[in-house]
């Protein structure tokens, strides 16, 4: 078994978890338990839940007590920090770089073949809730680099076992301290990140078997076959 890496718990079967290898062969399966839009809110709110935040500078360790997946009233995050995970306004389907046709590396065991036909873009928000500004300010440094694991690329990719196996990809876009008073009585430290998120829109397609057919034409003594 290998070792996780630095930083994460060890996730359950069939749960997110982060692609720290690109080149690492990932087959695709016939499990579809979401659409498009809630696998990639699914997959980033197990990823944060399932990863323990470092700050890098400081050194302060992070784990969310909650990871909803949907928003929540303030008095459901009863526990700090906690974090909020949803789709910001309309996705896109861009089907600029797509054209369906059968790829025996996507074909299943059952010989069915998941054919993508374009990709699904969305805007997600991650809702961080703290305590106090410095907690919050230790979190969201925590949470920049738990959105940066990786050397070889700007962002992250994470394996989606709930869409057909499958991997989206995250970046970030911006963040923004959400400060009012009312907040501020109640002791709420709010963050928002926003990150772009990307998933290939996928259907499982069947396609008969093809079946040769020989035709013998006698010409003379010479035998032509088509």
């Amino acid at each position: 078994m290998s070792t996780p890496p630095r930083g994460t718990l060890v996730a359950p079967p069939n749960r997110t978890w982060l692609v720290e290898d690109l080149a690492t062969p990932q087959p695709h399966s016939s499990v579809r338990e979401t659409d498009t839009r809630t696998a990639l809110t699914r997959g980033l709110s197990e990823y944060l839940q399932d990863t323990i935040l470092v700050d890098q500078v400081g050194g302060r360790q992070f784990k969310f007590y909650n990871v909803f997946q949907a928003w929540s009233e303030p008095e459901e995050n009863a526990r700090y920090p906690s974090a909020v995970v949803y789709a910001s306004g309309a996705g896109s389907y861009d089907a600029s770089s797509f054209t369906p046709s059968p790829n025996e590396r996507c074909r299943l065991p059952d010989g069915r073949y998941a054919m993508a036909y374009a990709e699904f873009v969305q805007d997600l928000m991650v809702e961080v809730w703290a305590n106090d500004p410095t907690e919050r300010a230790d979190l969201c440094a925590a949470c920049e680099d738990a959105f940066n694991p990786v050397s070889f690329m700007y962002g992250f990719v994470l394996a989606l076992p709930h869409y057909y196996n499958l991997r989206g990809t995250f970046a970030m876009q911006s963040v923004q301290y959400m400060d009012t008073e009312e907040n501020a009585i109640r002791r709420y430290r709010l963050a928002t990140f926003v990150l772009k998120a990307e998933v290939p829109l996928v259907r499982l397609v069947s396609f008969p078997g093809a079946k040769a057919r020989v035709r013998l034409d006698a010409v003379g003594t010479d035998v032509i076959v088509t």
